[in-house]
């Protein structure tokens, strides 16, 4: 089983699942005036390697109420 998290720990896991969804946001936002399709295939990249991280994030902080 898996060691509780430190109550500054989870603040800091909560922190991080706020800025990667912030990022998704404004990554979403920009890939709609992107043109090159160089570039927007980055973006999509990062938006999906991102909803991953929100979702693992998530489950961190699931585990340990």
């Amino acid at each position: 089983m898996a060691k509780a998290l430190a109550t500054h720990e989870m603040l800091e896991v909560h922190e991080l699942l706020i800025f990667k969804t912030s990022c998704v946001t404004k990554a979403m936002a920009m890939r709609e005036l992107v043109k090159d399709d160089d570039l927007r295939k980055i973006i999509d990249e990062d938006i999906q390697e991102s909803t991953k991280a929100i979702e693992d994030l998530r489950s961190i902080l699931e585990k340990q109420q």
